[in-house]
């Protein structure tokens, strides 16, 4: 694994060495993983398909340290649901969902990047008002690219589901917002392979736990 100074050596280093402290206080440490996207993808049948690669943004223009290479831009900024996989190498980091879409979920974890170890153009520290699960993230993901790591975005775009509900008198068609289940059915998936939940991620929505009516 290459070392972050050997990085650097093909980067604008600046950027990446002022988020040295950010990162020292931000990344989390992760355990070995075992499950492979392969293997999860297969036990939900192959629904999941790899829609972009995280890389190192070295452009001096833009402050974010993080950039992704994408493999099918319609999908990606389609406005759609969907449960989407962050892979490490070949392992699952975390499972995650969306109801805006992709494009919108990834701007919302580059605002990671805002923590109050880090400045603002103008030269104040930003406020730190940020999302702290998505600066664990950031910063988790930018150490580890540094280090000669690589990191994968996979996405299962959900179906559309309408339900029928009477507003007023009026019978009205309604899309029904799923993808909470779908996550919490994921979440569940995984945990019953390995035995835990991936690292980064939080608890699967009790709602739709494996005791409820919807199952497993």
């Amino acid at each position: 694994m290459a070392s972050v100074a050997s990085v650097m050596r093909g980067l604008a280093k600046t950027k990446f060495i002022i988020g040295e402290v950010a990162r020292k206080n931000w990344k989390k440490t992760l355990i070995k993983e075992e499950c492979t996207v392969t293997a999860f993808n297969q036990q939900c049948g192959n629904t999941f398909i790899h829609i972009a690669d995280i890389v190192l943004d070295d452009n001096e223009k833009r402050q974010t340290t993080l950039k992704v290479d994408v493999k099918d831009k319609k999908v990606w900024k389609a406005a759609d649901e969907h449960i989407y996989l962050f892979v490490r190498g070949d392992k699952i980091m975390k499972i995650g969902g969306t109801r805006t879409g992709m494009k919108a979920r990834w701007g919302s974890y580059l605002c990671g990047h805002c923590v109050p170890e880090r400045k603002k153009r103008n030269g104040e520290n930003f406020p730190g008002k940020m999302s702290v699960t998505n600066a664990h993230l950031y910063h988790t993901i930018e150490d580890d690219l540094l280090n000669g790591g690589s990191w994968s975005f996979w996405s299962w775009k959900l179906p559309t589901i309408t339900v029928s509900v009477n507003i007023l008198g009026v019978q009205t068609n309604v899309i029904a917002q799923t993808y909470h289940a779908y996550e919490s059915r994921c979440m569940e998936l995984f945990r019953k392979i390995t035995g835990h939940i991936p690292n980064l991620c939080d608890n699967a929505d009790p709602s739709y736990r494996k005791n409820k009516k919807i199952g497993l």
